[in-house]
């Protein structure tokens, strides 16, 4: 009998409409890794919901806590970045003590991916509307990071129904490869040393070899930055081809 993740177990902690990081994050899990996902609630679609979910996030977390996980993920960019810098450390902080294993957010991984690339000057691609981006312009200034241009398709995570579609599916989770790669290139200036594109619900994993090939930069994602950084505090030494440039790292 094979056990699932005899080399590296991870926990994830997502909100309940993200349709996007458990595919992702099984696309490029290695042999003998394993990921699993506990979901937390959105009470409403604005700064104050996303802080809200974000103390959903220790009932999820006290789900993984018998996991004996190597690592957990608070895997909502927005959620994670929406309250500030010392309200994403904190909230790290309390999940980790709930499941007693290295702790890491999304967007903390995404500034240790910048950092890694020993980048300052960035591009943003987001899936959300000005509210949420000035938010996001703003953590990444407070780490350090200058914003040379942030582009969002002024979305916020609602559903929305699709033809044959069982129930109503998120708007963000059902954009189209050419919707993100369009909004990527939007994004990109000259003078910007790497392209950072927001929100794990995004799909994006697909498509850092073709973006770094036509921006010649590097590219990092919510969820590409989220799998690089837990496979590290987990002693993965795995590097996918989907990492882009930040796999060498």
């Amino acid at each position: 009998m094979t056990m699932h993740g005899w080399r590296a177990r991870i926990g994830l902690i997502i909100p309940h409409v993200n349709m996007t990081m458990e595919p992702e994050i099984n696309s490029v899990l290695p042999r003998g890794a394993s990921a699993h996902a506990a979901r937390m609630v959105i009470p409403q679609l604005d700064p104050e919901g996303l802080v809200r979910m974000a103390e959903d996030a220790l009932r999820a977390a006290d789900q993984l806590s018998e996991l004996d996980a190597d690592v957990v993920v608070f895997g909502c960019t927005s959620g994670s970045f929406v309250g500030g810098q010392d309200h994403e450390s904190d909230l790290v902080k309390r999940i980790a003590g709930r499941v007693g294993c290295p702790t890491l957010s999304t967007s903390g991984a995404g500034v240790q991916a910048l950092r890694a690339l020993g980048v300052t000057r960035v591009a943003v691609a987001t899936p959300y509307d000005d509210t949420i981006n000035q938010r996001l312009g703003a953590f990444f200034a407070a780490h350090g990071l200058d914003v040379v241009s942030l582009v969002g398709l002024g979305l916020r995570e609602r559903t929305a129904h699709f033809p044959l579609a069982r129930t109503p599916v998120s708007a963000i989770a059902q954009q189209s490869e050419e919707v993100v790669y369009r909004l990527a290139r939007a994004a990109a200036r000259p003078d910007v040393e790497a392209l950072f594109i927001s929100c794990t619900n995004l799909s994006t994993l697909g498509l850092v070899a073709e973006l770094e090939s036509d921006l010649s930069i590097p590219v990092v994602t919510a969820n590409q930055a989220s799998f690089w950084a837990a496979f590290r505090a987990a002693g993965l030494g795995d590097s996918p081809a989907a990492f882009g440039s930040l796999g060498r790292y």
